[in-house]
C-alpha cells in the first residue's frame, strides 16, 4: 500500500489483502479502478461497496494486479488525486452511480457530452470529453465503403469529427483501442485507424493501438458488442490490456533513406534485413499475440503524416522477421522488389528466404505479384497491439528503431512454451 502525497488517498498495487481490508473498513469510501500504467481512458470511480470491484474473484486473479486501486473516504480527495496525477477527472461507474451516470464525474468538463446517433439499422452512442472519444455500436464499422451501411457511415463521420479536435501536448500520443470480437484475418490497425483517416493532428507525436479486453459498458451501464476509444495518453505509457512477454526481435537506429510512394514496406523490410538485429533463440509460440513497438525519426521539415505510415512500416517490420517459402513466385517478386528499391534480385531472394531471423515464423507467400508491383502479405493477424512514436530529427534521412515482443492478457492463464526454430 502506498500513501499519495499529504492526502488520505491510498494506492494499492499487488496488495489484495490490504485493499480488501481497506474497503471493509471504509464501506462508504470511494475507489478509482485504473490500469497500472495510470491510463485514465477506461478508469472509473466506484463506491467502495460496488460489486464490480469487490466480492469473489476468479481463482488466481488479483484485484490489485493489472488494475490498481486508488482509495479515499471522500470523492473530493480522489478528484484532487486525479487532477494532480492524471491531469483530468475520472468518469463514474455506471453501476454504482446510476443517478449521475448521465453526467459522469461531478467535476467533468462542460464541453463533455454524449450524443445518441441511433438509427433504425443499428444502435450507436458517441461520448466525448477530457481528451477522450468513445463510440459504442451494435456492429463494427466496415472498412470498405460498399459494405458500410448508412448508420455506420454516420457514426464514422462523427468519430472522425471529434478525433480531429484532439490536440496532443508535446508529451502526449494518440492511444486507440478496439473492443469486441475481431475477425481472425482483420488487422487491428485497419479497424482502428485506416477505416477513419490519418489522425494527422491527434497522432502527430505518435500512435499507440491495441485490441482491448472485453467491451466496457457505457457511462449509463448499457452494453454494446463493440466499442472504439481514442484518447490522448502519455508518450511513456503502455498498453492497457496486455502485459509484455519475451522480446522476439530488436533493432537499433537503422537508416531508411527517403520514403517514396508505395515503397515504404519494401524499404523498411530491406533496411532491417540488411541491418543488425537481435533475435530470440526460440520462435514465437503458435497463436501467441505480439506487438510491434517502433520509433520513427523523420528528416528535418518532413511533411508526411505519421498515421499514414503505420501500415507500411508495420508490414515492413513484421515481414523482416518472417520467411517466404513459395519459390514459384520468387523470381518474379524478386525482380519487382529489386527494381523498386534499387537492389540486386539475388539479394532480395536471399533475404526473403532467410529463416535465421524468422522469429515470427514462415509464410507461404510473404510477398506476391500484384498488378505491376507486389503486395506484402505478412502473417500479422496476431499483432494485437503496436505503437509508432515520433523521434526528433537529426538529419535529412528517415530512420527507425524498435522491437517485437510477445504479449499476454492480464490473466493467470498459463502460456504455451515457445517452439524451437528449425
Amino acid at each position: 500500500m502506498l500513501q499519495e502525497d499529504a492526502t488520505n488517498v491510498r494506492v494499492f498495487r499487488d496488495d489484495d489483502d490490504g485493499y480488501l481490508a481497506w474497503i471493509a473498513d471504509h464501506s462508504d469510501g470511494h475507489v478509482i479502478n485504473i490500469a497500472r500504467s495510470l491510463w485514465p481512458g477506461d478508469a472509473r470511480v466506484h463506491r467502495a461497496d460496488c460489486r464490480t470491484i469487490s466480492g469473489q474473484i476468479p481463482r488466481g486473479a488479483l484485484w490489485t494486479g493489472p488494475y490498481v486501486k486508488v482509495c479515499a473516504e471522500h470523492p473530493a480527495e480522489l478528484e484532487q488525486w486525479a487532477n494532480n496525477r492524471l491531469g483530468e477527472q475520472v468518469r463514474l461507474c455506471g453501476s454504482c452511480h446510476p443517478a449521475r451516470s448521465d453526467t459522469g464525474s461531478a467535476s467533468r468538463n462542460r464541453a463533455e457530452r454524449a450524443t445518441d446517433t441511433s438509427v433504425p439499422a443499428g444502435r450507436a452512442l458517441v461520448h466525448v470529453g477530457n481528451g477522450v472519444v468513445e463510440a459504442w455500436a451494435d456492429d463494427y464499422i466496415r472498412y470498405e465503403v460498399k459494405h458500410r451501411p448508412p448508420w455506420q457511415e454516420q457514426l464514422r463521420t462523427e468519430i472522425r469529427m471529434h478525433c480531429e479536435r484532439l490536440k496532443p501536448s508535446a508529451g502526449q500520443v494518440l492511444h486507440a483501442v478496439f473492443f469486441g470480437d475481431k475477425r481472425a484475418n482483420a488487422d487491428v490497425e485497419n479497424v482502428l485507424l485506416y477505416c477513419f483517416g490519418s489522425f494527422a493532428t491527434a497522432g502527430s507525436n505518435g500512435i499507440r493501438f491495441e485490441h482491448g479486453a472485453g467491451v466496457p459498458l457505457t457511462a449509463g451501464g448499457d452494453a454494446y458488442p463493440f466499442c472504439y476509444r481514442y484518447a490522448l495518453a502519455p508518450r511513456s505509457g503502455t498498453f492497457a490490456d496486455w502485459r509484455q512477454g519475451r522480446t522476439l526481435a530488436s533493432f537499433d537506429w537503422t537508416d531508411l533513406g527517403a520514403f517514396t510512394g508505395e515503397k515504404i514496406a519494401a524499404q523498411v523490410w530491406l533496411a532491417l534485413s540488411r541491418g543488425q538485429a537481435e533475435v530470440a533463440e526460440q520462435v514465437r509460440a503458435p497463436d501467441t499475440p505480439f506487438a510491434v513497438r517502433v520509433e520513427v525519426r523523420p528528416p528535418r521539415e518532413h511533411q508526411k503524416v505519421l498515421g499514414n505510415l503505420v501500415k507500411g512500416v508495420f508490414d515492413g517490420v513484421i515481414s523482416a522477421f518472417q520467411a517466404h517459402t513459395d519459390t514459384t513466385v520468387l523470381p518474379e517478386v524478386g525482380e519487382r522488389i529489386a527494381k523498386v528499391v534499387g537492389a540486386i534480385p539475388t539479394e532480395i531472394d536471399q533475404h526473403l528466404l532467410d529463416r535465421h531471423r524468422a522469429v515470427l515464423g514462415d509464410v507461404s507467400r510473404l510477398v506476391s505479384p500484384y498488378g505491376k508491383g507486389v503486395q506484402w502479405n505478412p502473417a500479422d493477424h496476431w499483432c494485437v497491439a503496436g505503437e509508432l512514436l515520433r523521434a526528433e530529427p537529426i538529419d535529412s534521412h528517415w530512420a527507425i528503431k524498435g522491437e517485437i515482443v510477445e504479449l499476454h492478457r492480464w490473466s493467470p492463464t498459463p502460456q504455451p512454451p515457445p517452439t524451437t526454430r528449425a
